[in-house]
């Protein structure tokens, strides 16, 4: 782990990793990555940026990775992680059609401050038997309606695969998006987050 010394604070260099749901177009994982000013930590709100009128969230089940590894083997995929949350991927959809139209990368769409709301609690990946057993949920807005989401990775499938092109380290935080993409979101709006039927996360939209 590296720490950087910058008034008088230790900073730790992690990375966001995130893993796309599969589509027709993109039916196997793909990832892409957020910087650690992306984190948006405690159940603080989210302020919309000026530049886009189209914000829009994935919720995300969040591996916490505490091993140094690459080319890791499928067997091994659990020894590289000690505890699972939630968190979500807030993007930019217009920008984000944008980019594509233009065959450009998307980074602005996705990679902005704040964009990576994450769990203020962890689940002890020990006390988790199955990541795809999990139940991962969340509701809007205060409804009583929660909506279920899939999961289409595995850690077994996805830490294999993230490192063969990069090393994970200790610290660093992999997003498996699941099925459940908001609208676009507004000034009032609340997210509401659960793993397993407990509540983990809570993004306030300004």
């Amino acid at each position: 782990m590296i720490f950087y010394f910058c008034t008088h604070v230790y900073l730790i260099c992690m990375k966001l990793i995130f893993i796309s749901f599969p589509s027709e177009l993109l039916p196997s994982p793909v990832f892409y990555l957020k910087p650690d000013t992306a984190l948006l930590r405690n159940n603080q709100p989210f302020f919309l940026p000026d530049y886009t009128q189209d914000v829009r969230a994935t919720l995300s089940l969040v591996l916490r990775i505490s091993r140094l590894g690459r080319s890791i083997g499928a067997s091994f995929a659990a020894r590289y992680f000690d505890s699972v949350g939630v968190g979500m991927d807030i993007f930019a959809h217009d920008l984000r059609q944008q980019y594509a139209s233009l065959h450009q990368p998307a980074d602005g769409a996705h990679a902005f401050d704040y964009a990576a709301p994450i769990s203020a609690g962890w689940l002890p990946a020990a006390e988790i038997p199955a990541i795809k057993d999990c139940s991962l949920q969340w509701a809007a807005n205060g409804k009583e309606t929660v909506q279920n989401a899939a999961i289409a990775y595995t850690p077994e499938e996805i830490i294999p695969y993230v490192s063969q092109f990069i090393t994970l380290k200790i610290g660093d935080y992999i997003f498996i998006n699941s099925s459940l993409t908001s609208g676009a979101l507004h000034p009032g709006d609340r997210l509401h987050a659960f793993l397993n039927g407990k509540e983990m996360l809570k993004v306030a939209i300004r």
